[in-house]
C-alpha cells in the first residue's frame, strides 16, 4: 500500500485527515493498471535535424533542449498533485513505448527525453511524448506554481 501522512515538524500543529484528503492506493493496482496498457511494439524513431527540434519547440511551452534532451520542468502546489501527474507520464509512456528520465521533489517534477537506441539524441518519439505530456497537463488544469 501506498499511503501519505502528514507529522508534527518542530512544534508546528500536525495536520489532520478532516482537513486534507487522502487516498490510498494499492502499489499493485498502479503497477497493474500500467502494464495493461504497454505496447508491444518497436517503435520507429526517427533523429530530429535542429531545424525541426525548433519548429516542434514552437507548440511546446516551457520545453528546452538542455544537454541534448528535451527538458521541462513543471511546478505543482503540493506533492499528491505532482504524483497525480507523474502517474499520468506513466500511462502516456507506457502507450507509447517511450519514457523519459524524471526527477521530482515535493512538488516539481523535470522530464528529460532522448532516445538511447539512436544514441541519446532527440527523435520524433520524444517530441510525441512530449507532445501527448503538454496536453494532458494543459487539460488536467494543473496550477502550476512557482517552485
Amino acid at each position: 500500500m501506498v499511503t501519505l501522512s502528514y507529522t508534527s515538524v518542530l512544534g508546528q500543529t500536525q495536520e489532520t485527515a478532516s482537513n486534507n484528503t487522502i487516498g490510498l492506493v494499492n502499489s499493485s493496482f498502479i503497477r497493474d493498471a500500467l502494464d495493461s496498457v504497454h505496447n508491444e511494439t518497436i517503435p520507429h524513431y526517427v533523429k530530429l535535424s535542429e531545424k525541426e527540434i525548433n519548429e516542434a519547440l514552437k507548440d511546446l511551452p516551457g520545453w528546452t533542449v538542455l544537454d541534448g534532451k528535451l527538458h521541462k520542468t513543471f511546478n505543482f502546489v503540493d506533492f499528491p498533485t505532482l504524483f497525480e501527474f507523474m502517474y499520468k507520464v506513466a500511462d502516456v509512456s507506457q502507450k507509447l513505448n517511450h519514457h523519459p528520465n524524471m526527477t521530482s521533489t515535493w512538488n516539481s517534477l523535470t522530464l528529460d527525453y532522448d532516445t538511447w537506441s539512436l544514441g541519446h539524441v532527440i527523435s520524433n518519439l520524444d517530441v510525441k511524448a512530449a507532445q501527448n505530456l503538454e496536453k494532458t497537463y494543459q487539460n488536467g488544469n494543473y496550477k502550476e506554481t512557482e517552485s
